[in-house]
């Protein structure tokens, strides 16, 4: 399970499908319209380093928890899908913010509006913990636990 911070303009990307027809470099991997999110990788700075290693690592399919930096609150669930490294996204959606390192989102559900407290009562972090830069959640946490809270909290499942 991955935790992505979002932090505009990356938002826009995110909460509604964008048109990848104009997009020529575009892989048959992807779709003609998908949600995208980007990842900072090209400096040597050592986060930039480890976003690098976690994008490499990301596999479709692995669910992820979107944590929104300017409300703090998560706010949607989704899964990993295709990937790649371009500028264009860069370029024509975010401002030119240095993530070349895309995916796309897959099953995305907006549907949540969770305080960062809660998430990390149930995987067990430090009550204070807020999500800075691309986080996996390690295999040893609790995830099935988070995701049955997280069905729970999208009415998918009723205790």
């Amino acid at each position: 399970m991955w935790i992505v911070p979002v932090k505009p303009p990356f938002i826009k990307t995110l909460e509604s499908k964008v048109d990848l027809t104009e997009w020529s470099e575009r892989s048959l991997d992807f779709p003609l319209f998908a949600r995208v999110l980007g990842v900072r990788t090209e400096t040597v700075d050592s986060d930039r380093t480890r976003n690098k290693q976690y994008w490499k690592s990301m596999e479709s399919g692995d669910p992820l928890l979107v944590y929104r930096s300017d409300t703090e609150r998560y706010v949607g669930f989704g899964a990993i899908g295709a990937k790649a490294q371009t500028t264009y996204f860069d370029k024509a959606y975010w401002d030119d913010a240095g993530a070349l390192s895309v995916f796309t989102v897959t099953d995305y559900d907006d549907s949540l509006d969770l305080e960062p407290e809660q998430v990390n009562s149930v995987l067990e972090y430090e009550e204070s913990f807020r999500p800075c830069g691309l986080s996996k959640v390690s295999d040893d946490r609790p995830i099935n636990d988070l995701l049955f809270f997280l069905d729970v909290n999208r009415n998918r499942v009723t205790t």
